[in-house]
């Protein structure tokens, strides 16, 4: 596959009519090399309103050439086997976004010209625009002109009384007395028939068809001899009389109509006009076995037969030939999953072979062949033997006839319609215009949570927003048949009303699970309940995981013409994103996270934090990768912390189960716990597990216990497969009620690496962008991203499909929204000179946070030493040629904070004696958070160095008090089996929490082993406003019951060591003490939280608290297993009992139990009392 660097201009011009525009262009040596990827040169211009007016071409003028090297020949050589041209050939199509036009236009420049292999560096592009046939002008303006005037005012759902039915196949159908009766209607003669079936609607939007299709049309009936007859379309039809494979709706079984009556007399047609308005149809030119019910692979929209066909075993399929015809022709599709040659015979007439191939990626593979038969009989069989490999399995096998089926005679019996249900008044023809749509399962078990969401973001950010079940989209867009198809046309109704200046739709946020069997199946999918899910868009593709796709992004294609080729011209026109949820407790963690999130409650300076993470293997690509991404984002966005952990810059150690990366997984579990705004991650994947390593598992997913939660990106394969059945790693995260992720951004199926890298920086360039002013949200730059890729050229294929957004696309990160500036470091101005901070001195920095006099609050500084390269160690599974290097500031000088007064802040730092001693500049990263966390600031200055040295006189090492849960433990106490270890530090000097020397690091050692030895630097936080003292925290793995022994050591700035050692005792199930348990609002009158102080601080303890009245019933009840860092948890009650009605006015009982490990429940009551709870 060849790979492309890009070489991209936007060009701010429109054409329309007849007009040119040229510009001169002069590429560089970079933009023209060779090295692994081939170099393309892309031009889009954004095209005036009446664009369709004109047509385009594009030429190069005065091309100018130099040769390449034999370097850069061997290169393409390597990459391609093309045969170059003297000229560039130019490609250029017009792409929308939004309504509006764009032309791309893209090339390589490499030709081949007297004989020479040769770079084009200079020429002109000249792009001319011509107006168009009368013809074409009048279409291109009926096309999108009258979008708003194809759909109804209102559904004709909207009153009456409505009933659905359904059908297998396409045919015709009797309405009975009986059906009649069963749906409630009394008078057969006033029953009227509307919809128009199953039939898989077109999935590229055409304007014509929109209109045709809208709402619900009335089907014409026809009686004949006392019998009401409608004909009816099924799940498959065929695009023409001779078409040799069929459409399948992979959506539905059925098709879809509904019976109403009122006084209006029905549309009736006698037989005459009845039989012509379907007879001959393309269904009666064929016949069709198809039986699905397996897959090869978990994706993709097609299944296949349920019978397999071992080798030297035969399928037999009997085709009955009703229509009498003499020829005809026979299609056959097989599929296997593995290389299998198979016989095709009909009756004892050999036809030919299939042969099934599968390539790398191939799951499975289908092999299709076509035969014209002669001599047809009444009967043909159809025989399939495997003759190697197998088992094999049909997709289906079907004859295309001479001449059609014979008419149907309509004086005999035909079959009645099923019925389905009645349905409740509907209109959404009548919705207004809506900045955001949600849509939820039929069962609507997720509409509560919906609406509180809905809730907040119309108050929050003045939303409109549009919560609409799923079936009733389906009644109203897709004649009552389950269709994908019904959700993006009401999404388009929407935007095609909106116009140019009215709301369009911004947002999609598919509030369900889904599954890839659509129609539920196969054996993993047919237990589910179709009502508790929402449909996906699969790809026609079913065998391979590179080219099989679930897009949830399809919803968003939503201009004219749009949905027929996504992977290279159509573009995103609303940000999508998916809650996998599918109860109600599931969409309450995701509503709750969200809502958390965008209230940012947490706010603080994790969120000034980037992690960036690259695995090993194939070549160091992967760490280069995430570097040079990591390094983009550090010079568009400097004031946030950059950190790189790199895989192979790590000891890999060797077992029986596989290599691993142990100071990896602790460095980013550690990150985790603390939070980050982004954590982003470059390499292998699967569902389960985070690199070949298993450097995360997805048990750590579902087991992270952070309160502060990141955006996971991954660069990587198969992480989030969420229209599966098995557990991932994405939803893992998602799902976390205690932590995990407000969202994910990651992929669904296998990726290419090259590809993964330019989504993954302009994902980055555009998530911690803003427009307006305003943070870009993560759907909007989901949308960006990925149209990028089209109107660039870097990813014209379907790896940009495979990415997804789990989360509501309508929140931003946090990001700081003013500027902080550092005005002075030991009282010099900061300036264009660096100043110097000498080693064992102590730093004063000032500065303030712009416009913002009434700034008070938290200012938190990191220090960080000079760049050093890291060069990496090559492990065993490095598989590179050399070792990889990178730039980073590893080395944190310190970490502490100080108040924001005014606007203004002053903090002092030790400057320790490990230093880089480099005359490159060093870096201090700020974030300040005012007091009820609504404004937050960041900013930074590299405009010092750390060298030189003060006069060393210390030579005592730091005091430090340690203990085990509580202060109260005495050396020898007892404890549970995994206690939290606390040091608490302090030294006059400072305290030395960087490790920068050898041996110097934060070291706590349990029971003398290497194997339970923590380095602790990354735990230690300094005392507010202080860098003399400091605490660090751990919570010790789980122990055998028994004695213990543990030594702790820390340094001061000045290198002198303390030693501090405790004696403990584990014992399993010891019952945790609860100090206090209290009310935040006692009286209570709309809500509050209860505060509960126990012994056990970083255990994971379970909670439970219950609400009692004075009779002793039991009102509401809330249960968690949760850590509890501080050794206090906090409970959250809305005062709503467990039946759904809130509690009078009243005084109550509150009861706390706390238990950890299996120990027995610890217990403490206290009196709430609520007044006005109305």
């Amino acid at each position: 596959m060849k790979r492309y660097r890009l070489t991209v201009v936007l060009a701010f011009l429109c054409l329309c009519l007849t007009a040119s525009a040229q510009r001169f262009f002069n590429l560089t040596y970079d933009e023209t090399s060779i090295d692994s990827i081939l170099p393309r040169f892309t031009y889009s211009i954004p095209l005036g309103e009446n664009f369709r007016d004109s047509v385009y071409s594009s030429s190069i003028l005065y091309p100018e050439f130099v040769d390449m090297t034999a370097l850069d020949v061997q290169h393409y050589r390597e990459l391609s086997s093309d045969s170059l041209s003297a000229l560039p050939p130019v490609t250029q199509q017009i792409v929308m976004d939004r309504g509006r036009g764009m032309l791309n236009i893209h090339f390589c420049p490499l030709v081949y010209r007297d004989g020479k292999y040769q770079f084009l560096v200079s020429f002109m592009l000249r792009v001319d625009a011509k107006e168009a046939n009368r013809t074409a002008r009048r279409a291109a303006r009926r096309a999108p002109g009258a979008g708003g005037s194809r759909y109804a005012a209102h559904s004709v759902l909207a009153s009456g009384r409505w009933v659905k039915i359904r059908v297998p196949s396409s045919g015709v159908y009797e309405v009975s007395e009986a059906l009649a009766k069963k749906a409630g209607f009394t008078d057969l003669s006033k029953v009227k028939v509307y919809g128009y079936g199953g039939n898989l609607q077109n999935e590229r939007l055409d304007g014509n068809e929109l209109r045709t299709l809208d709402d619900l049309k009335e089907v014409a009936t026809c009686t004949v001899n006392g019998h009401r007859l409608f004909y009816a379309n099924g799940p498959v039809t065929w695009s023409t009389n001779t078409a040799t494979r069929r459409t399948r709706n992979p959506y539905s079984d059925y098709g879809y109509y509904f019976l109403t009556s009122n006084d209006a007399a029905p549309l009736t047609v006698d037989s005459t006009a009845f039989l012509s308005s379907f007879y001959p149809s393309t269904n009666d030119y064929h016949s069709l076995y198809e039986v699905d019910g397996f897959s090869w692979y978990n994706g993709g929209r097609n299944l296949f037969d349920t019978e397999a066909i071992a080798n030297g075993q035969t399928k037999r399929v009997v085709l009955t030939n009703s229509s009498h015809s003499s020829s005809g022709k026979l299609s056959v599709n097989l599929t296997a999953g593995n290389r299998t040659e198979a016989q095709v015979m009909v009756n004892d007439s050999v036809l030919g072979m299939l042969s099934i191939y599968l390539g790398e990626y191939d799951k499975g593979n289908e092999r299709s062949a076509t035969y014209a038969l002669n001599n047809l009989h009444t009967t043909d069989t159809v025989k399939i033997k495997v003759v190697s490999g197998g088992p094999a399995r049909l997709d289906y096998v079907q004859m295309a006839w001479q001449r059609p089926q014979p008419a149907p005679n309509l004086k005999g019996s035909f079959p009645t319609p099923e019925y389905v249900y009645a349905i409740t008044n509907q209109d959404h023809h009548a919705d207004p215009e809506a900045d955001m749509v949600m849509i939820i399962p039929t069962s609507q078990k997720l509409m509560a949570q919906a609406r509180q969401l809905a809730a907040f973001h119309e108050k929050r950010d003045s939303m409109r927003v549009n919560i609409v079940p799923a079936d009733e989209l389906y009644n109203e867009f897709s004649s009552g048949t389950p269709d994908a198809n019904a959700y993006r046309r009401y999404l388009k109704m929407l935007y095609d009303r909106a116009g140019s200046g009215g709301r369009a739709p911004r947002y999609l946020l598919l509030f369900g699970d889904c599954v890839w069997d659509n129609r539920l199946r196969t054996g993993d999918c047919s237990s589910l309940n179709a009502d508790d899910l929402l449909l996906c868009y699969e790809s026609e593709n079913s065998f391979n995981t590179v080219e099989c796709y679930v897009d949830d992004g399809f919803y968003g294609l939503l201009d004219d013409g749009e949905g027929a080729n996504p992977q290279s011209a159509d573009m995103l026109d609303l940000a999508v994103g998916r809650f996998p949820v599918r109860t109600e407790d599931e969409a309450r963690i995701l509503v709750d996270k969200t809502i958390g999130y965008a209230e940012n409650k947490n706010a603080g300076a994790w969120q000034n934090v980037l992690m960036f993470m690259g695995d090993d293997g194939n070549n160091n690509m992967h760490m280069k990768d995430v570097d040079e991404a990591a390094d983009d984002i550090a010079a568009l966005y400097p004031a946030y912390q950059i950190k790189k952990v790199m895989w192979d810059a790590y000891t890999q150690e060797a077992s029986s189960t596989g290599r691993t990366y142990p100071d990896v997984s602790r460095i980013i579990k550690q990150q985790q716990r603390n939070g980050a705004l982004i954590m982003d991650y470059a390499g292998h994947g699967r569902p389960d597990q985070i690199s070949h390593e298993s450097v995360l598992r997805l048990a750590d997913f579902k087991e992270f216990t952070n309160k502060n939660l990141p955006l996971w990106i991954t660069a990587s394969c198969d992480i989030m497969p969420f229209d599966g059945v098995e557990e991932n790693i994405g939803e893992a995260a998602m799902l976390n009620k205690a932590g995990g992720a407000v969202a994910f951004f990651g992929t669904t199926r296998t990726v290419w690496a090259n590809y993964n890298e330019v989504i993954n920086r302009a994902f980055l360039r555009l998530v911690l962008g803003k427009d307006g002013g305003k943070p870009i949200t993560m759907g909007e730059a989901q949308r960006r991203a990925k149209n990028l890729m089209i109107t660039t050229g870097q990813d014209l294929t379907t790896n940009k499909l495979q990415y997804s957004l789990l989360g509501d696309p309508a929140i931003a990160l946090n990001q700081p929204q003013m500027k902080i500036v550092v005005d002075s470091i030991n009282g010099q101005a900061v300036g264009s000179t660096p100043i110097m901070l000498k080693a064992a001195s102590v730093a004063r920095v000032s500065g303030h946070i712009e416009n913002a006099a009434r700034f008070d609050g938290t200012a938190t500084a990191v220090v960080l030493d000079s760049k050093e390269l890291v060069t990496c160690k090559e492990n065993p599974s490095a598989e590179a040629d050399d070792p990889f290097k990178f730039y980073t500031r590893s080395k944190v000088i310190y970490s502490g904070s100080d108040s924001v007064v005014a606007g203004r802040f002053n903090l002092r730092f030790a400057v320790p004696v490990d230093l880089n001693y480099s005359s490159e500049t060093c870096e201090m990263n700020f974030y300040a958070v005012n007091n009820d966390h609504t404004l937050t600031a960041h900013g930074y200055t590299d405009n010092f160095v750390l060298g030189g040295s003060a006069a060393l006189t210390d030579t005592v090492g730091p005091k430090i008090f340690c203990y085990l849960n509580t202060p109260d433990f005495v050396s020898g106490d007892r404890v549970n089996t995994t206690p939290y270890f606390v040091a608490q530090i302090a030294d006059d000097d400072g305290i030395n929490a960087t490790g920068n020397g050898v041996g110097h690091d934060m070291q706590l050692i349990v029971d003398g082993k290497a194997s339970l030895t923590y380095t602790l630097n990354d735990n230690f936080t300094y005392d507010f406003g202080s860098y003399t003292s400091g605490s660090v925290g751990f919570t010790l793995p789980m122990l055998e019951p028994g004695p213990h022994k543990l030594m702790f050591r820390a340094w001061d700035t000045m290198n002198n060591p303390s030693t501090v050692q405790l004696d403990f005792n584990v014992v399993k199930g010891l019952k945790p003490t609860i100090y206090n348990v209290s009310a935040t609002r006692n009286p209570a009158s709309t809500s509050t939280t209860f505060i509960i102080n126990h012994s056990f601080s970083g255990s994971n303890v379970d909670i439970i608290l219950d609400i009692y009245d004075l009779n002793g019933r039991l009102l509401w009840t809330h249960s968690e297993n949760t850590p509890t860092i501080s050794g206090s948890c906090s409970v959250e009650w809305n005062l709503v009992q467990n039946n759904g009605y809130r509690v009078p006015t009243g005084v109550y009982l509150y009861r706390a139990r706390v238990s950890c490990d299996g120990s027995g429940m610890a217990s403490k009551a206290r009196k709430l009392v609520v007044v006005r709870n109305n």
